[in-house]
């Protein structure tokens, strides 16, 4: 993993213990910048809603680790490129 890359994930407030997680790699006005909401709980865990990279969520003890995670899945997403959308299979118009 590249030091730098992490210098392109920012993390910008949205409240007292709030923020999302922004690549500055994309532009501001992309909604894929957003990489994850994030959430400081009452445990002092940070936990990641994940947005334009991976599924669900995820909790992390240190911002640290959050930022190393982000940047892997930031690089998995590049390495797969854009994939092509799973076609809706056809089916019939129903008859009256």
């Amino acid at each position: 993993m590249a030091h730098e890359d992490i210098h392109q994930l920012v993390l910008t407030p949205l409240g007292d213990r709030a923020w999302r997680l922004c690549d500055r790699g994309v532009a501001r006005d992309d909604a894929t910048s957003v990489v994850a909401y994030v959430e400081q709980l009452d445990s002092g865990a940070y936990e990641a809603v994940w947005v334009s990279v991976g599924l669900g969520a995820a909790r992390f003890s240190s911002l640290e680790g959050l930022f190393r995670a982000a940047v892997e899945m930031l690089a998995q997403c590049r390495s797969l490129g854009a994939l092509k959308p799973a076609p809706i299979p056809h089916r019939p118009p129903a008859h009256a």
